[in-house]
């Protein structure tokens, strides 16, 4: 029978570390596919404008009538697309009204190629690598019917663009001034000032041919710090947003919702879940145990969706009657919601462990407690507890783990929003638990689906898992420590 023990003690290792294997190779390959987000090309892009000289300073150059976008994306991967290219820079004619004033995009870099018959109101261009610069040339004049001797350019980075986080070096600088007119020449930092203005004296185009002669101003993008560097700036932002036109992939709101839902959840779960340990391992008749511990392993099995949809169909609307007026809530999908359905998701759990740790307790130090002349509640208050204490926080931490990467409950009940909570005032703490949030594990249910394959959104995504990996597995580890420890002695 020696054979059978040593094949036994094999098969042991054997699993062992085949359960290793998988779970390294499963981070590998995480890990892997999340070298997509550490893609080499940024998107970016301004707005100038002319504005006139009594124009007030609260007037932006997105708001001006004749407005030029100069933009990096990848929607410009064709140059300029069908909507830009029906748009041509308007005929010194058609500039009526107050504004009096436009610019216009040379589509050319070089500005002895500028021809007055090719010139369009933006200019859109496909993505370039960090490695390479880009560079626009802007024309800018006034009609006949401006009369002021002085005239703004203003300008600032296009909606959703944030010039400290892109890896170019950006500049904004006059490159030619028109025939007669004494201006002093500029070279303006656009991470350091992204949106401002300057006066410049006004230049006067009379017909369209003479529009070439006008200002040009040139907006310079040449590389100034790696891909890399620039995309770990990124995922550390405030901000995931990356659908728009100049994505974010910052991480920070995400995880700390995560962060914030499992907390919550915890200290909702941890006083039941101890409590039902104490009933089931010390106070509960033996039948009773017997029905109740199979009941509450059964509750722990219920599918996290169903979990979700009782919350979505019965907690949420109950939440939203009992303290809808009082904390301002506008939906019961909120951030309170979904920790409560959390909370039931880990209080089975919690439970379960915490009892079967608080059986591991030598029975002579309930009965030292007793022989002492402590009640009952003293002596699970003071004597069983502290000596389970290591064994409850195993317990706590791996109901954590549990619920820090739930996805169903989460999803459903969270609302969706992804924005970076404020935590400074009671007021602000208020309107986080009642508001809409996202977190990691839903953010990847819901945009894995929709995502280019192998982009730099795809593999944002399992960068995120990668976060939620290597979360789960510090908290379980966390817990495998702490679980060994003994606090009591006999």
């Amino acid at each position: 029978m020696r054979w059978l023990g040593r094949l036994f003690e094999a098969g042991v290792y054997v699993t062992g570390i085949t359960v290793s294997l998988v779970v390294l190779v499963m981070f590998y390959y995480v890990a892997r596919e999340a070298r997509y987000a550490f893609g080499d090309t940024f998107a970016w892009g301004f707005r100038l404008a002319l504005l006139p000289a009594d124009s007030s300073d609260d007037m932006s150059p997105g708001s001006a009538p004749y407005t030029t976008l100069v933009t990096v994306n990848a929607e410009g991967s064709d140059g300029l697309d069908e909507h830009e290219e029906i748009v041509p820079a308007p005929s010194v004619s058609s500039v009526e009204g107050e504004m009096m004033l436009t610019t216009a995009a040379t589509l050319v870099s070089d500005i002895t190629d500028i021809r007055a018959d090719r010139l369009y109101r933006d200019e859109w261009r496909a993505l370039k690598t960090t490695q390479q610069g880009d560079q626009f040339l802007v024309l800018g004049y006034a009609t006949p019917r401006y009369q002021q001797k002085t005239m703004v350019l203003a300008w600032e980075p296009d909606s959703g663009f944030d010039p400290t986080l892109s890896p170019y070096r950006l500049v904004l600088r006059l490159v030619r001034a028109p025939h007669g007119v004494d201006v002093q020449p500029f070279d303006i930092d656009l991470k350091r000032q992204p949106s401002g203005r300057i006066t410049l004296p006004a230049w006067v185009a009379r017909t369209d041919a003479e529009r070439s002669n006008g200002y040009v101003f040139e907006i310079q993008a040449t590389p100034h710090r790696s891909a890399f560097w620039a995309t770990l700036r990124g995922i550390f932002s405030t901000e995931w947003a990356p659908t728009l036109m100049y994505p974010r992939y910052g991480v920070l709101p995400l995880l700390i919702a995560t962060t914030l839902m499992s907390v919550l959840a915890m200290l909702f779960a941890t006083p039941l879940a101890v409590a039902t340990a104490l009933y089931l391992s010390e106070i509960a008749q033996p039948r009773l145990r017997e029905w109740l511990k199979p009941a509450l392993e059964l509750i722990a099995s219920v599918p996290s969706v169903v979990l979700g949809y009782f919350g979505l169909m019965f907690v949420a609307p109950s939440l939203q009657n009992w303290l809808g007026q009082a904390l301002g809530m506008e939906s019961g999908r909120n951030l309170l919601t979904t920790s409560v359905m959390l909370a039931v998701l880990a209080i089975p759990i919690v439970a379960s462990v915490t009892e079967d740790v608080l059986k591991t307790v030598p029975e002579s130090l309930r009965e030292s407690a007793m022989a002492l002349g402590l009640t009952r509640g003293e002596m699970l208050w003071k004597v069983l507890l502290p000596a389970a204490r290591s064994g409850i926080m195993a317990a706590v931490l791996i109901g954590a783990a549990r619920v820090y990467g739930e996805t169903m409950i989460v999803w459903i009940l969270s609302g969706g929003t992804a924005s970076m909570p404020s935590l400074s005032s009671l007021q602000d703490v208020s309107r986080v638990l009642v508001g809409s949030t996202r977190g990691v594990p839903d953010t990847i249910a819901i945009e894995m689906g929709n995502v280019a394959f192998e982009s730099v959104h795809y593999g944002h995504l399992f960068l995120l898992g990668v976060f939620l990996f290597a979360a789960t597995v510090l908290v379980n580890l966390t817990a495998l420590y702490i679980g060994r420890k003994q606090v009591w002695r006999v």
